[in-house]
């Protein structure tokens, strides 16, 4: 009973600290493991689950100048008016640091994957205050930083990819890292840090399971293999937390 109640604790302050609200700014994996693992809430599944996240987080290095001035532009469009944007930019930070790293994996151009990551999500808090598809205001948002610094040809391909309207390999790799940062340790993060209750729990862990069994092909090997990896993890760790909740 003793080793029951311990798991059980060690889970539900695992869970506790993930409650941050989608203000809370923590752009990486050491920004979670400094939170997760402090004395408070220490403990091998504390120490299990930070590895993990630290395994599925790429941090999203600018590889140019260019980049490194998008990057700067889409970070203040999203910091301008909507309080929730931290939890958007880690979104977007992961999204990119996979990107390009199934960029180089396929022999891609790694700044075109980084610059198709970064801008891929930079309107979807506009829809709180407009019509218009973050899609459609996302690659517009593209085709005007980028003008008079790439080829037409290669915004073209961004913006096609931001709205879905291309099956080529840079749309390919949008995909991927896209619908990878669903599942995994950082499947749990991006929905349960948008809570600050344990109310949020069920429906948050809930929407990463069904993320996971519905979960696409992907189109490269290591997507692939990402994928077995973070829904071997969830195999291990759905059933501990629904355990510790009660269900």
């Amino acid at each position: 009973m003793r080793d029951f109640d311990a798991h059980t604790s060690a889970m539900l302050s695992l869970l506790d600290g993930l409650l941050v609200g989608a203000g809370a700014l923590l752009e990486s994996a050491g920004d979670w493991a400094e939170r997760l693992t402090h004395e408070r809430s220490e403990s091998e599944l504390a120490e299990r689950f930070v590895t993990q996240l630290a395994d599925e987080w790429f941090d999203a290095w600018p590889p140019d100048a260019l980049c490194a001035m998008v990057t700067e532009q889409v970070r203040a469009h999203l910091a301008a008016w909507h309080p929730g944007w931290p939890h958007l930019w880690a979104h977007i930070l992961r999204v990119t640091g996979l990107a390009v790293l199934l960029a180089e994996d396929a022999d891609y151009d790694p700044a075109l994957a980084f610059l198709v990551g970064i801008c891929h999500d930079v309107a979807k808090l506009d829809e709180y205050r407009t019509s218009l598809p973050h899609e459609e205001a996302g690659a517009a948002f593209a085709g005007r930083v980028l003008r008079g610094h790439l080829p037409p040809e290669a915004i073209v391909s961004i913006q096609a990819a931001i709205c879905k309207a291309d099956d080529g390999p840079l749309a390919h790799l949008l995909f991927d890292a896209d619908k990878l940062d669903k599942i995994g340790a950082v499947g749990v993060v991006r929905r349960v840090s948008t809570g600050t209750s344990r109310d949020w729990l069920p429906a948050a862990l809930a929407r990463v399971e069904q993320d996971a069994d519905s979960f696409p092909p992907m189109h490269f090997v290591r997507s692939r293999a990402l994928a077995r990896d973070k829904r071997q993890f969830l195999a291990w760790f759905l059933p501990l937390a629904e355990a510790a909740l009660g269900w």
